[in-house]
């Protein structure tokens, strides 16, 4: 409750908390280690002089540095970077809205009212794993790699329009728990 107490208006409720799973946060970008990785052997390949093109050694060399920078930060940095954002990404449902509170250097929120709650679309990763992305007001909210989710996809549900939650495969309207 202390971490949330700045976050919270006056008489408002918490209905619901959460985080992202933290291996599914940290590698859910995956395919740019992947594709980093294949970058790393074309720098290492044209470093090394066989490759086809020759250019002189001061643009190769500033290619080569700038090459490896990125494929590093593209195969692991990102992935360190995830890990170190996971531990400040926290979720909130209050009975009057939705907050996502993330950042390393400075802390993010995004606020989403729950009268503005037009549409929410779930992204299964896993059977018991999704991502949730709501959206309303103009804006939009993803909440990244939940953990059993069908609990806010619920709670969710009965701000939501009939229509949109069959299209996103929510069942009826919460019910108190």
């Amino acid at each position: 409750m202390n971490r949330w107490k700045d976050l919270l208006e006056a008489e408002e409720r918490i209905v619901w908390q959460g985080r992202p799973a933290p291996r599914a946060y940290t590698f859910r970008n995956w395919r740019w280690s992947l594709q980093a990785a294949a970058g790393l052997v074309m720098v290492l390949f044209f470093r090394q002089g066989n490759g086809p093109l020759q250019v002189d050694y001061a643009v190769d060399q500033w290619w080569t540095w700038a090459g490896l920078a990125v494929g590093l930060w593209a195969g692991i940095g990102h992935l360190l970077w995830a890990r170190l954002e996971w531990e400040r990404v926290f979720y909130l449902l209050t009975d009057r809205r939705l907050l996502a509170v993330s950042g390393i250097l400075g802390r993010r929120r995004q606020v989403l009212p729950l009268e503005q709650l037009q549409q929410i679309e779930q992204n299964d990763l896993g059977p018991a794993l999704a991502t949730v992305k709501v959206s309303g007001g103009g804006q939009r909210l993803t909440l990244h790699c939940l953990e059993y989710p069908q609990l806010l996809l619920q709670l969710l549900s009965s701000h939501v329009e009939t229509g949109t939650q069959k299209a996103a495969g929510l069942a009826g309207p919460a019910e108190d728990i």
